[in-house]
């Protein structure tokens, strides 16, 4: 499988694979219908919309869409719109899950359910974003903007192990990933720079598989070879990163939106740690980004139904 650099390159991928069904919570919500008809029509998802029928058909009416497009399930309130969504995709109904005109917190306690929900027992949920940034030659996979705010060690190797997973989806059979921290040498005041070196020792002890991995690095020498050559860095990412991996939430989202806001970045983003691809989408993100994250999960869905298939 050719690697995919951009975006679009992405969407041609999944329009070759089998189509996946989305199941989305309270679908009534006017921007999250108009990325799903769009997901529709590109033949990337088929769709159920969960929730107020009247509403979701005079949303379809105020923005011209034809509501044969999708496949209507009506329930009256918010909260069991999510529970419903969830079961749906729990049953085998639908490949992923998709967040529409619900609370947050009332998704989320939906997939997190011990009897109806999504993550397995033990299970880590985590977020994932695939970013496309002009200046950058290539897509970035970014963890954990959204979700851990202040990961230990072993949650830190669990969200590497999802990143790692996320790249190989997008073709990229052995990712480059960054340990970010503030500098390149291990300080015992910065935490972040210790668990670097740790996990590090482990790739090269073959405990963590699927990647180059390597840190504490500093953002600009693992996306930058002239920063790497003026600081007389050797390091096997040499500033060609596929993977950063932040020390907190703070760093990532950080990062996340400044990609976004000043750099003119799209980033298509997903929750794992799931039994299935979930989308969890801002109400600040673009149509851009919420089509993409879309079609992220479909081709993540897609994997595991090849995976279980062979």
């Amino acid at each position: 499988m050719k690697a995919v650099k951009r975006l679009k390159d992405l969407l041609a991928m999944v329009k070759a694979e089998t189509t996946p069904r989305v199941a989305v919570a309270a679908g009534q919500d006017p921007e999250t219908i108009s990325a799903i008809v769009r997901a529709v029509r590109e033949d990337v998802v088929k769709a159920m919309l969960v929730g107020d029928e009247k509403a979701i058909l005079r949303v379809a009416e105020e923005r011209d869409v034809d509501p044969s497009v999708f496949e209507i399930v009506h329930v009256g309130d918010e909260t069991t719109a999510a529970v419903e969504a969830v079961r749906l995709v729990h049953e085998g109904k639908a490949d992923m899950l998709m967040k529409g005109l619900v609370k947050t917190a009332t998704y989320m306690k939906a997939i997190l359910d011990k009897e109806h929900g999504l993550l397995p027992k033990g299970g880590l949920l985590s977020h994932v974003a695939l970013m496309e940034i002009p200046a950058y030659p290539k897509l970035l996979v970014v963890s954990d903007a959204a979700i851990i705010p202040e990961p230990d060690l072993d949650q830190k190797i669990q969200i590497l192990k999802y990143a790692i997973e996320v790249a190989h989806a997008i073709g990229i059979a052995t990712p480059k990933a960054a340990l970010v921290s503030a500098t390149e040498t291990i300080s015992f005041k910065v935490q972040s720079s210790v668990d670097a070196a740790v996990i590090t020792a482990m790739t090269q002890r073959k405990q963590i598989k699927g990647a180059v991995v390597d840190g504490p690095l500093a953002l600009d020498v693992s996306l930058s070879r002239e920063h790497c050559m003026i600081k007389g860095l050797e390091s096997p990412i040499n500033g060609e990163a596929d993977i950063l991996l932040f020390p907190n939430i703070e760093t990532a989202n950080t990062f996340y939106k400044c990609a976004t806001l000043l750099a003119q970045g799209t980033a298509a983003s997903v929750v794992v740690g799931t039994n299935a691809p979930v989308v969890l989408t801002s109400r600040a993100d673009d149509d851009d980004s919420k089509f993409y994250s879309i079609v992220l999960a479909a081709r993540m869905a897609a994997k595991r139904f090849f995976e279980s298939s062979s």
